[in-house]
């Protein structure tokens, strides 16, 4: 097969909860949590941790990763909810928006149960990290618009903007497979790689073991591709710059949200203030080594680096691939995303570009997020693995 988009290697399934504010309040009462018991960094023993980490994290605006003890812990903790069943992970997200526009891809996936058979586009042809398993290890996606009041006992909060948590304990992605020389004879002809993070390996030794075949794996790509790095939170901080400083030679582009940004710098900023967030991005250039930063929050984006300026065409295709996954969920199609593309920017986040443009000149480019402010019922799971499909196709498209 000669597809010119490569991407690896996490798959798995979503269980994508149906949000229930009355559900949500009904469980704090049930667990007895109160405003005191809400912290962000616990160890998640139990159920209850599961919906007090999730609260702390809803309640001030920043999405999360949580993974309990036990796949168990995930499964009773979706069962209050109505849910679909979808696919997830990074590169499987991006490879299934990019197919909606006719986009063929090729993936090395994570997991190859009787979901990923089924759910995945024609236009996706995959390649299996592991074969003959079934276990499904599900992934719950618990998505939570902005403005939404949550109160229960002495809880009362409202939710500063769209949020989403991922709850998942999963094997396959623990041990999360690499298939250094088969995925890489596959690759040869490919022009852009995208490699999603390795947040959920929590073994040093294997991460070590799956970071030395990723990087053999990309040797098998053609000079002149450009290799995508998608960052993530880990839960291991230590583990993020390990990976960093054994692939910053042969990554083109990493690339984060802004909770992942302010993670990296230790602090919270103020994303429309643009000392403050190139102080952030200037940091992470300096400290990775890596050609191109690029951050995507939910006002605008921005690369720092050389020629900075030549990713524009990429950054306006991963916006426009986002902010339709905002307002179509996954069903959409071109004529979606090209109407998306002419949707008005926002306006506070065209001034803000404008001006960091002034400023860095050819080192930056800065564009816009569109104003999205008329959908009503918005999807906020999946944004940054879509933006990462529009930007691959916006790369492959480069002049």
């Amino acid at each position: 097969m000669d597809e010119k988009i490569a991407m690896g290697f996490h798959t798995c399934v979503d269980y994508e909860l149906i949000w229930d504010k009355n559900v949500i309040e009904e469980q704090i009462k049930r667990h007895n949590i109160h405003n005191k018991d809400l912290e962000m960094n616990i160890g998640v023993l139990s159920e209850r941790d599961i919906l007090i980490t999730a609260l702390a994290h809803l309640k001030e605006g920043v999405g999360c990763e949580i993974i309990p003890e036990t796949e168990q812990q995930s499964k009773d903790f979706a069962e209050h909810f109505k849910y679909k069943i979808t696919l997830g992970g990074t590169a499987t997200r991006a490879a299934i928006a990019i197919s909606n526009l006719g986009y063929p891809s090729l993936i090395q996936t994570s997991c190859y149960n009787k979901y990923v058979r089924k759910l995945l586009p024609p236009e996706v042809r995959a390649i299996p990290g592991i074969k003959g398993k079934e276990i499904i290890y599900p992934h719950i996606v618990l998505q939570c618009a902005g403005g939404v009041r949550i109160k229960a006992n002495d809880i009362d909060f409202i939710t500063p903007r769209e949020n989403r948590i991922l709850i998942s304990y999963d094997e396959d992605s623990l041990n999360l497979p690499v298939l250094e020389k088969e995925f890489g004879n596959e690759i040869k002809k490919c022009e852009v790689f995208l490699l999603g993070s390795f947040t959920e390996i929590l073994d040093f030794e294997i991460l070590k073991d799956r970071i030395e075949k990723t990087y053999n794996m990309l040797s098998y790509l053609p000079d002149n591709a450009i290799v995508v790095m998608e960052d993530g939170c880990y839960i291991k901080e230590e583990f993020r710059h390990y990976i960093h400083s054994k692939l910053a030679c042969r990554a083109d582009i990493l690339s984060m949200n802004e909770d992942e940004l302010q993670k990296y710098i230790g602090r919270r900023i103020n994303i429309m203030d643009k000392d403050e967030v190139m102080d952030g991005v200037k940091y992470i250039y300096n400290k990775t080594g890596i050609k191109n930063i690029l951050v995507h929050s939910a006002a605008w984006v921005i690369v720092y680096g050389n020629n900075a300026r030549k990713l524009n065409k990429a950054l306006e295709s991963g916006i426009a691939m986002s902010a339709t996954r905002f307002r179509k969920g996954d069903d959409f199609n071109k004529d979606d995303y090209l109407y998306t593309k002419n949707l008005n920017d926002k306006s506070e986040s065209k001034m803000f570009c404008q001006k960091l443009e002034q400023e860095y000149g050819e080192n930056i480019c800065c564009r816009p997020c569109k104003d999205l402010s008329f959908v009503e019922h918005p999807t906020v799971v999946g944004l940054g693995d879509a933006f990462a499909g529009g930007l691959v196709i916006g790369l492959l498209e480069r002049d």
